[in-house]
């Protein structure tokens, strides 16, 4: 049986990995000239606010492409 702690800790684990992976992306799509929004989703469960992260990626038009993160 996995306790808690340790489904706890495989979760945070998993978690560090894909923000990782998503930073690399991140870099690889702005490196090709397109700009990132990043906006979070507050979703509500039974446990109260979810947080969720949607992107969208576009054009840059005008300047170099700068990436844009936007949060909070």
């Amino acid at each position: 049986m996995i306790t808690r702690i340790a489904r706890q800790k495989n979760a945070e684990q998993r978690l560090a990995m894909a923000l990782r992976q998503l930073n690399d992306a991140i870099k690889e799509v702005h490196k090709t000239g397109l700009d990132v929004e990043v906006s979070t989703l507050a979703m509500m469960t039974s446990r109260g606010p979810l947080t969720q992260v949607d992107l969208k990626t576009f054009r840059a038009e005008g300047a170099p492409p700068v990436l844009k993160v936007v949060g909070d």
